[in-house]
């Protein structure tokens, strides 16, 4: 079993004492990818400084907190490279579709997932992973992508992928070591 370093990206709303005492924190957002539950960006760090920069855009700056966990694909789901796990997606969404409760290109994965939990009673995970592919725009100085070739460059090696997971309780995957990381002035080594 691996362990894993993730990023939880807040807004900077003054109180770095109180976000590193209580973190980490659900996410609120309406259109939660993957539904409720507790966000983090795995493994790289440049992905919880473009949210805080770009994709949410926090007016006033925002928080990065580190985290460790336990990847175990036994209780997280896994749609990163995990064919098992791919199947019962697809194939729930296969079922979705012959019930007309799937419709292309409107359906989210939150629905999806949600389908699996709620109806099919086989979902025993405790967090989910997946890889937000174009989540940041091509010309961002956060994407770190390489053509494969130069004469079609829309094909290409992303190499600070988007990797979100989304934790269903605090505890989940022996989530651990919740630690305020940025802006430095905010940290216990910070010198002034």
């Amino acid at each position: 079993m691996a362990i894993k370093t993730i990023y939880q990206t807040l807004e900077d709303r003054g109180n770095p004492d109180y976000v590193e005492n209580n973190g980490p924190f659900p996410c609120n957002r309406n259109n939660a990818w993957l539904g409720n539950g507790y966000y983090f960006w795995d493994s790289f760090i440049e992905n919880a400084h473009w949210w805080g920069f770009e994709g949410a855009r926090f007016t006033n700056g925002y928080f990065i907190c580190e985290a460790i966990y336990d990847f175990d694909e036994t209780i997280c789901f896994n749609l990163i490279d995990n064919p098992q796990h791919f199947q019962l997606f697809n194939n729930t969404k296969k079922i979705m579709l012959e019930k007309g409760l799937y419709v292309p290109n409107q359906t989210t994965v939150a629905r999806i997932i949600e389908h699996i939990k709620n109806t099919l009673n086989v979902f025993k995970y405790e967090a989910i992973r997946v890889y937000g592919i174009n989540s940041k725009s091509f010309n961002s100085s956060y994407s770190n992508r390489t053509i494969f070739d130069k004469k079609h460059n829309t094909k290409y090696l992303d190499s600070l992928p988007a990797i979100q997971i989304c934790f269903y309780s605090k505890s989940s995957l022996n989530l651990r070591d919740y630690t305020l990381i940025y802006p430095p002035e905010y940290t216990d080594d910070y010198l002034v």
